[in-house]
């Protein structure tokens, strides 16, 4: 029952985030989330490796270097986020107009429905892992979420495949 109530709660309040941000700033956010991690994951090590030759000559400690390339990471990640706000605020007043408004409101609200549900089902495959009775009691006793675990069936397959990969490796 308790994992029917947040289910509920999460997918209503999705809907409503997703409803007032609208369609065009939800997928500039997870684009904006997506590129800046992935530049900062392919830039950090090739700018801290010549920051680190510039100011040490190459006489750097393992922790000097970790904070270096902590210290890019976060100014690459932060930069790409800037220009992701910039475009935002560009595109923000276009949606302002009426039909469009409207539009952009509903697909909002639907895609952060869908992608609430991703995370729900996500996290209850994961809970589902552990080996804890009173989350299993929980989960015979919510029809959502035996639902939800049960008919998503492509991607049920797809965890199961990756666990069993990966087990052995821990």
């Amino acid at each position: 029952m308790i994992f029917t109530i947040i289910i509920i709660l999460i997918l209503v309040f999705g809907f409503t985030r997703g409803l007032h941000k609208g369609l065009v700033v939800e997928i500039l956010n997870l684009a904006g989330i997506l590129l800046s991690t992935v530049v900062g994951f392919i830039y950090t090590s090739p700018i801290a490796e010549f920051a680190l030759n510039w100011l040490n000559h190459g006489n750097s400690t393992l922790g000097t270097q970790r904070a270096v390339k902590w210290l890019i990471f976060g100014i690459l990640v932060i930069g790409v986020w800037q220009i992701v706000r910039l475009v935002k605020s560009i595109l923000i007043p276009v949606t302002k107009l009426p039909v469009i408004h409207q539009l952009n409101a509903l697909l909002g609200g639907g895609i952060n429905v869908l992608s609430s549900y991703l995370l729900i089902f996500f996290l209850l495959n994961l809970l589902l892992m552990i080996p804890n009775q009173a989350i299993v009691n929980q989960y015979e006793q919510s029809t959502v979420s035996q639902w939800i675990v049960k008919q998503t069936p492509i991607l049920s397959d797809k965890m199961i495949q990756i666990w069993d990969e990966h087990s052995n490796e821990v």
